[in-house]
């Protein structure tokens, strides 16, 4: 079965489109394109049919929501959520991005990825901790800042 091609915002924003027979992308993804030049390339794809936006399906929206608080990536959109649930849905799919954090949660899910600028990809599944700057301990949720001394959390790779 032939791989499906999934957008995030970065491949639309590089103007890949073109390079492609068919790519699916989300709603959110769509939203996010505003520049001129940009929203012109998205504009032709759209109206010649090379451009195809679909929604995720709920379950693959659960279980990417799920996927993501497992590996503590509290820094994802909703956007990265819906194209990563999206991909899940057109499995075997690949997704361009350069989003980092959204790469790591693909390798987590099992489905492919290409950056689109970034000559930088992840190679290895990573957790993460958040670590208090002052006190030095360590939190398995995101606060805004830390409950016990009110300093800065810093995100750290958890091994």
């Amino acid at each position: 079965m032939e791989e499906q091609i999934v957008f995030d915002t970065g491949a639309f924003l590089a103007g890949l489109q073109n390079s492609y027979e068919k790519v699916y992308t989300t709603q959110e993804v769509i939203n996010e394109v505003k520049d001129f030049k940009s929203v012109e390339l998205l504009s032709f794809g759209l109206e010649s049919n090379k451009i195809i936006i679909l929604q995720p399906s709920p379950q693959s929206l659960n279980i990417v929501k799920k996927e993501a608080q497992i590996i503590r990536e509290f820094g994802l959109s909703k956007t990265d959520i819906s194209v990563a649930s999206l991909a899940l849905d057109l499995k075997p799919s690949v997704v361009l991005t350069d989003d980092l954090s959204l790469q790591n949660l693909l390798l987590h899910l099992g489905i492919k990825y290409i950056p689109i600028k970034l000559s930088i990809k992840i190679s290895k599944r990573k957790s993460f901790i958040y670590k208090c700057e002052g006190c030095g301990r360590e939190y398995n949720k995101l606060y805004s800042s830390c409950p016990y001394c009110g300093h800065k959390l810093k995100k750290k790779v958890k091994y």
